[in-house]
């Protein structure tokens, strides 16, 4: 029924157009067809150093490396200064988790994607942004998801509702998206009914647990007989998982709180994936995982009427969970060791270290330091650390300032992905489609791994999925909004197999539930393959659609 207004309100809007009434056929097909305007309008970018020769000559290998430097700035500039002043922003306006990290923390992990798109629209004149997210977009459900699952040390299990509920969105996000690419022109109505998606995600969100409870409650009843109350929860006493829960999960905390910041992760902590460092991060994922379920429980049973009794049941679960769960105990004790983990949970979620300059020690960390420096002191000098008292005062030079930064980074990222294009004779849309999502889903690539080993399914899961109806509702319609309030006519996507290509991205969705249903919701190695396979495959059929081996049957 949704799905169906939706469809209804974008024709009432192509149907308002000037004379849309009077097209015929042929004037259709000449509505599709390239404006002779923008095909005479150049990219806005300076002359560069070499000349074209230069490049295919070898002088590209320095494009290259600068656009893998704007990767690494990217993030840099997203993850130490722009979610951190997002947090100070969140709490001033006391906004609840839910919303928050709907809203700005995805803002702040797609502030590349649509800036990039942003600059495919008003400066590249290309599909470059578009490519960027829809590749971007595969990559984070795909790829990542597949990354959580083969380097999670413990088989971790997923709860349906998030999945459920964030894929529902982006379907509705996708199928809206499909019917705006189906002569090639958006208009800034269509622009502006996608866009108002994500204001309906944001209120869903608001509502959140009040929704999920009374769908359990009704799944329950018709399942049972009668509604499960939430001191019926079972816990597996392997993996330590709460494995029914009929009563609202725990809301998650804001996805920045997960973020680790890539320059801290280079130079200043661990690396993800080794494992002798701070701590063994492999000894202490299953210790992490049961304290992770151990807190969930507490919270489905927590009784109703405050006091002592309430203590009581949580102090009893308390005990029984830690009787039931298999615990290494290296340093002596069960209590050391939940002591331990409990800590390095309470890192994660109020991760508030400032930006550490100081010179490390190491070799190899003392490179990356000098290698990242030219990008890490301007931010420095020109960003007050709003982890600090005296810059938590200055947010708003910080927000802004970083919105500067990343604009600047991505429009040396897009140039410059322009003319390895250019001299490799690759399409702008096959560039976004491949290099640049990847490059730019990087970060969030390492922080969800890491959720993962820490025992976070349905964070890692849930933050990939989600992202991504930020930049479906986001990153792509504010572009095409701009432009046409702006210039007072519609966008034009001139690209051959990017229609199919999002069709693509919407059967891939599919597999994904079915993969993961078909894994008895379990992130196992199996299920890590087959995201990885399906990737792949994605890859493969949209060059083929953009190369022309494959035929597009909506052209």
């Amino acid at each position: 029924m949704g799905g169906a207004l939706l469809l209804a309100l974008l024709a009432a809007a192509r149907a308002g157009e000037p004379n849309a009434t009077d097209l015929t056929a042929t004037d259709f097909t000449d509505l599709a067809a390239p404006d002779p305007d923008l095909e005479e309008r150049t990219p806005l970018f300076p002359e560069d150093l070499f000349t074209e020769e230069e490049r295919r000559s070898g002088a590209i290998v320095f494009h290259v490396i600068g656009m893998g430097y704007m990767f690494v700035a990217l993030a840099i500039v997203c993850d130490e200064f722009f979610v951190p002043a997002l947090d100070v922003i969140i709490e001033r306006l006391a906004i609840r988790d839910d919303v928050a990290g709907a809203t700005f923390m995805a803002a702040g992990g797609s502030a590349p994607e649509l800036f990039t798109s942003i600059i495919g629209v008003f400066v590249s004149f290309d599909d470059v942004g578009i490519g960027t997210i829809v590749g971007s977009a595969v990559f984070n459900i795909l790829f990542v998801i597949g990354a959580c699952a083969l380097f999670s040390r413990t088989t971790l299990s997923l709860t349906w509702w998030p999945l459920f509920r964030d894929c529902t969105f982006y379907s509705i996000s996708l199928l809206v998206l499909i019917y705006c690419f189906r002569d090639n022109v958006i208009y800034w109505q269509e622009a502006l009914v996608l866009f108002s998606l994500y204001g309906a995600y944001v209120l869903f969100m608001r509502w959140n647990q009040q929704v999920e409870r009374a769908v359990k409650k009704l799944i329950y009843k018709n399942k049972h007989g009668n509604a499960t109350t939430s001191s019926e929860t079972s816990v597996g006493t392997n993996t330590a998982t709460v494995t029914a829960t009929p009563g609202p999960s725990k809301a998650p905390p804001p996805a920045a709180k997960f973020r680790h910041g890539l320059l801290q992760l280079m130079i200043h902590t661990i690396d993800p994936m080794h494992d002798g460092e701070l701590g063994k991060v492999d000894e202490k994922a299953t210790q992490l995982h049961a304290i992770a379920s151990l807190k969930v429980l507490l919270e489905a049973t927590r009784p109703t009427a405050g006091g002592a009794g309430a203590a009581a049941a949580r102090h009893s679960a308390a005990a029984a969970q830690a009787k039931e769960t298999p615990l290494d105990l290296p340093n002596g004790g069960l209590a050391d060791v939940q002591l331990d983990a409990i800590e390095e949970i309470g890192d994660l979620e109020d991760d508030t270290m400032p930006l550490d300059m100081s010179w490390p020690s190491g070799f190899r960390k003392r490179i990356t330091y000098l290698l990242v420096a030219p990008i890490v002191f301007p931010l420095w000098m020109t960003l007050p650390d709003t982890r600090t008292p005296r810059g938590k005062k200055l947010f708003p030079v910080t927000f802004i300032g970083s919105i500067v930064w990343i604009a600047f980074f991505s429009y040396l990222m897009v140039w410059w992905a322009n003319l390895v294009g250019a001299a490799a004779y690759v399409p702008p849309e096959v560039m976004g489609l491949t290099l640049l999502a990847a490059g730019t889903s990087v970060p969030d690539l390492i922080t969800s791994v890491i959720v993962a080993r820490k025992g976070f399914g349905d964070m890692a899961v849930s933050s990939s999925v989600g992202s991504n109806i930020f930049d479906v509702t986001v990153g792509l319609p504010l572009p095409w909004l701009l432009y046409g309030l702006i210039y007072g006519e519609p966008v034009q996507v001139n690209s051959k197999g990017m229609v199919c290509s999002i069709v693509l991205l919407f059967a891939m969705l599919i597999f994904v539930i079915i993969s993961i249903a078909c894994f008895r919701w379990k992130m196992n190695r199996g299920l890590g393959f087959t995201m990885f396979l399906l990737y792949f495959v994605f890859v493969a059929v949209s060059l083929g659609l953009e190369y022309g081996y494959l035929h597009c049957p909506s052209e």
